[in-house]
């Protein structure tokens, strides 16, 4: 007796392809769709491991023509983990890996699968950086898509202003190579809006020399000196030498911190970090005027390679917690402004979420703002869709580790939003924890949303790529809506 088998379509995709491509029911299968916010618990139909752009073109193709929704994947950092989706094929480049530094041409080609860490670890006694992020296990996609700020933005800008190229398959299958003068269209594109035109297979940026080692300076101080150092902050940071990166954090010391005094433990606190690049020697007269003036109840001066300082918040950010952020940018920090950031920022009703990291006792804190951009990006506006990074990064950050500490967090981070809504500029993308529609988009690229919308129409007419951070369909377009 013989008993037929009968094989559904998407079982057939692994016939397709000349990858991998992992199926629900194994172990292969659970571990790589696990993304970094753990509060996102999704089952793509299928995960194709893709090696290479020929890969992704034939994955692509077949899952279009047989009306699969797709999802993209590199680092997975995404906080509203479009990387996943129920049902739908998700394209992982993880194994695209390779990274190649052309000393000679002076540049540097990324795989689309990489993390920040294997480019500083290659770069690594090279004396050159691709200015990224702050975690070294982000992916150097999608933080590079979305625009990408980091400890060197004063001084060198976001990561796509030193983007030299970009090779892309875009939804009909095409492998492109982008740049200033092949697909300009796209590739300005891309320079910040760039999950929604197609799968990123590799990156060739244009690094920069280092300026030397990385000094941070870390002083915590009591509740009743926040509002005057926010003032100081207000005052002095965004004119600090662009060499210098300023951090200012709000949030209650753990009452198990043995070096503070007892009396500030279980209480507000404030924390303000600079980290200055160059000769250590020259970095207090350097930093002195944004800390001058006040007693901090602790404080601590370390200074390490640019490669030991990107890994240090690894295990604040580490894989396992859950997140829920609302970022805003903002112009002015008036007393106003200052007195809802500290009234906000007390009233959040999470607990401390230690690490064994140093920057700024990273602890999951509430509210974190910092001065930017500098000088850096005079002149650069056009590199990215958003234009003009506003003077001040704010970011309102709920963060837990069981299920049923959320409802009270996310509330808190919307009220905390909505309390700033007067002041609020815009929003680095990036740390959207929401998918948005095509208002949102609207909203966060401005008056360069007919454009976007219009490069979008000619590389991808049907929308495949809509599980974006926000929508550039054309309003009204129902192609735009989740399955």
């Amino acid at each position: 007796m013989s008993t037929t088998l009968t094989v559904t379509p998407i079982e057939q995709l692994a016939d397709a392809v000349e990858c991998d491509v992992l199926y629900p029911g194994t172990a292969a299968y659970d571990l790589a769709r696990r993304l970094w916010n753990a509060d996102i618990d999704r089952r793509p139909a299928a995960i194709v491991r893709v090696r290479n752009a020929e890969d992704v073109s034939a994955a692509l193709r077949w899952t279009t023509a047989h009306g699969y929704p797709i999802t993209v994947r590199s680092g997975g950092h995404n906080l509203a983990g479009t990387a996943a989706m129920d049902g739908a094929v998700q394209i992982d480049t993880r194994l695209i890996d390779g990274i190649e530094i052309d000393e000679e041409a002076g540049l540097i080609r990324v795989g689309g699968g990489c993390n920040w860490g294997q480019v500083d670890r290659a770069c690594e006694g090279t004396g050159l950086v691709v200015p990224a992020g702050v975690v070294s296990h982000t992916g150097v996609a999608g933080l590079t898509l979305g625009g990408g700020f980091g400890y060197l933005a004063r001084q060198h800008g976001a990561t796509v202003d030193h983007l030299e190229s970009i090779e892309v398959v875009v939804a009909d299958g095409s492998i492109l190579e982008v740049s200033a003068t092949s697909h300009p269209d796209l590739f300005r594109a891309m320079k910040g809006a760039g999950h929604n035109y197609g799968v990123a297979t590799r990156f060739t940026f244009r690094p920069q020399r280092l300026a030397g080692l990385a000094t941070v300076r870390l002083a915590l101080f009591a509740a009743d000196d926040r509002r005057a150092i926010m003032q100081r902050f207000a005052a002095r940071g965004i004119g600090m030498p662009s060499e210098v990166g300023t951090y200012l954090r709000l949030y209650r010391a753990p009452e198990f911190w043995s070096q503070i005094p007892a009396e500030h433990r279980g209480q507000p606190i404030l924390s303000l970090a600079t980290i200055r690049y160059g000769d250590p020697a020259d970095e207090p007269e350097a930093t002195a005027p944004i800390f001058e003036g006040f007693t901090p109840i602790y404080l601590d001066v370390r200074t390490m390679p640019h490669v030991t300082l990107q890994h240090q918040t690894d295990d604040e950010f580490r894989y396992g917690l859950r997140h829920y952020w609302k970022h805003t940018f903002i112009e002015e920090l008036t007393d106003d402004v200052i007195d809802t950031i500290i009234e906000q920022s007390d009233l959040y009703p999470g607990r401390a979420l230690n690490s064994s990291a140093f920057i700024s006792h990273q602890v999951m804190c509430p509210f974190e703002i910092i001065a930017g951009p500098g000088t850096a990006r005079e002149g650069r506006d056009d590199a990215l869709p958003t234009g003009r990074v506003m003077n001040y990064s704010a970011n309102i950050g709920a963060d837990w580790e069981y299920p049923s500490e959320k409802a009270p967090l996310v509330e808190w981070a919307r009220g905390f939003s909505d309390a700033l809504a007067p002041s609020k500029r815009g929003t680095y993308i990036n740390f959207a924890s929401v998918q948005g529609d095509d208002e949102v988009a609207k909203a966060v690229y401005g008056a360069k949303y007919d454009d976007l919308a219009a490069t979008k129409r000619r590389y991808d007419p049907e929308n495949v790529f809509r599980r974006g951070l926000v929508d550039l369909s054309d309003p009204g377009d129902d192609k735009g809506a989740d399955a």
